[in-house]
């Protein structure tokens, strides 16, 4: 090996010269890299105050691009139930008004057999109840009243639901 093949002659120490187009890959990189950090505090801290319930700072966040809207979901466990809180942007074919909002449900596993059998719950808040108090909706009503609005149909009682389950961002 020459000495002219070693990349230790013409002035160079050895080590690589970073070039022009090193220094703005590795700013773009800094920048990309802030923005990440910044969307991942934005997602486990800012966003999680808009939600109806408290998410607790261990849940698992779920981020989601969805056909024609986003979302992100928050996923936990509390005593028998799974919970999720779910916010998204207005989805298509929502009422003109409805803003960013969220949807929280609830799910308790079935039992199948043993001695106290119990078919799974799966359940939504809803609020603004007559009584003032929130309520909890079987997922399957929640379901039809989603079908009737899509299909024009809904209720003056399905329309209540829907509105009042899809919660305002309290931020």
């Amino acid at each position: 090996m020459h000495s002219s093949d070693s990349g230790l002659t013409n002035g160079t120490s050895g080590s690589p010269q970073t070039t022009t187009e090193q220094m703005e890959y590795s700013q773009i990189v800094s920048e990309n890299e802030k923005e990440i950090q910044e969307h991942h505090e934005y997602l486990t801290k800012e966003l999680p105050k808009g939600s109806p319930i408290k998410i607790p700072s261990n849940s698992n966040i779920n981020e989601q691009e969805k056909q024609g809207y986003k979302q992100v979901k928050y996923t936990w466990q509390r005593g028998e139930y799974k919970y999720v809180s779910r916010w998204h942007t207005r989805t298509p074919g929502a009422p003109i008004d409805q803003t960013d909002t969220w949807v929280v449900e609830r799910i308790k596993p079935g039992i199948g057999h043993g001695p106290n059998p119990r078919p799974r719950q799966h359940e939504i808040l809803v609020g603004k109840t007559p009584s003032g108090k929130n309520k909890w909706v079987p997922k399957s009503v929640w379901d039809a009243a989603v079908r009737a609005r899509k299909n024009g149909t809904e209720t003056n009682e399905q329309k209540e639901m829907l509105d009042n389950g899809h919660w305002k961002d309290k931020r």
